[in-house]
């Protein structure tokens, strides 16, 4: 009695389907689909990773978030047609049949709290024995979804030291929470506190609305503006000087993913800041990111980060920074 139990259990739990290059069949667990893979587990395997182009049937139990390159949202159950490359989203409202082509991504909609997490962790360090140079850099980030809306945590370090330079630190925390809008809108709030010894700060702190738009979203790249405004504040190294001012932002977001050979992961975030109460002042900062899977959820990983500040407020503060790292990444 305990093993036909603990049987139907298991059954209850895999009843998702998957046919690719028409011929291949898997029953197990639809985890989601994002950037171009749908990642399926079944009974025998771990969580494995299939091509989206190369599924043509799909059927689910499970409460999905469906969203097409338009930025439509559905919720519900799939079920297969019978046509190749279509699946039918069944609602409260009712069914609807949909290309596969258009649909970009899809996840559960988890009801506890803490499967509505996923995140990464990174670390890298980097040793010379020639001037005793030392880098480490450690970076998390974690993003929680519900059907309204996003919120991120991104918080990095990195450290710097040798015999021939003074030790510098670089510091990052990020808080964002949006909510989602029609035709690919979003708005809501930020937070920021930053650290860098090179540029003159030992802490800023910033607090601000935004407004975005996703631009486009497929199975191949994601391109996102966004803009706000910001209150800031600068505690400036060396001194008990405090800068307060008011800001505008202006983002550009472009991620490029590709799964054929060489697979790869390219993301770009590049941001300007115009002071509003500071006449002529202006920063920058731009992050490109670029991820290697070496085997499933571990990443190698490379990073630069540059920033700009044409009126840095310390006493001989350079106008601009950058650092390069690299490292292991792992989602979760």
């Amino acid at each position: 009695m305990l093993s036909i139990c603990v049987s139907l259990l298991c059954n209850g739990a895999l009843a998702d389907h998957v046919r690719f290059d028409n011929e291949n069949h898997l029953q197990g667990e639809l985890k989601r689909l994002e950037r171009g893979e749908l990642y399926f587990k079944t009974a025998g395997t771990d969580t494995i990773s299939i091509e989206w182009d190369h599924v043509d049937a799909l059927s689910s139990t499970q409460q999905l978030e469906i969203e097409l390159d338009d930025g439509t949202l559905y919720y519900g159950t799939l079920a297969a047609t019978g046509h190749v490359g279509e699946v039918e989203v069944q609602q409260q409202a009712g069914a609807i049949a949909l290309n596969m082509s258009s649909i970009v991504k899809m996840t559960q909609i988890e009801d506890e709290f803490r499967e509505r997490f996923d995140g990464s962790i990174s670390a890298g360090v980097n040793l010379t024995q020639a001037n005793n140079y030392q880098s480490y850099n450690l970076g998390i980030d974690l993003d929680y979804v519900t059907k309204k809306y996003v919120s991120s945590l991104d918080v990095s370090s990195r450290l710097n030291e040798s015999d021939q330079s003074d030790r510098a630190e670089q510091s990052d925390l990020s808080v964002r929470s949006s909510r989602r809008l029609r035709n690919r809108w979003y708005t809501g709030g930020l937070l920021t506190l930053d650290r860098n010894e090179e540029l003159g700060i030992d802490l800023r702190s910033s607090i601000g609305i935004t407004v975005g738009k996703s631009v486009v979203h497929n199975n191949s790249q994601n391109l996102h503006i966004d803009g706000g405004l910001l209150y800031t504040e600068e505690k400036i190294s060396g001194s008990n000087q405090n800068n307060e001012s008011e800001e505008a932002f202006i983002g550009l977001s472009w991620d490029v993913f590709r799964y054929d050979e060489p697979e790869f992961d390219l993301s770009t975030r590049l941001v300007a800041i115009p002071s509003i109460s500071e006449s002529g002042r202006t920063r920058a900062r731009l992050d490109v990111t670029l991820r290697w899977e070496m085997i499933e959820d571990l990443y190698w990983r490379l990073s630069f980060q540059g920033s700009y500040d044409n009126q840095p407020p310390g006493e001989d503060a350079s106008t601009t920074d950058y650092s390069v790292v690299s490292g292991l990444a792992y989602d979760f």
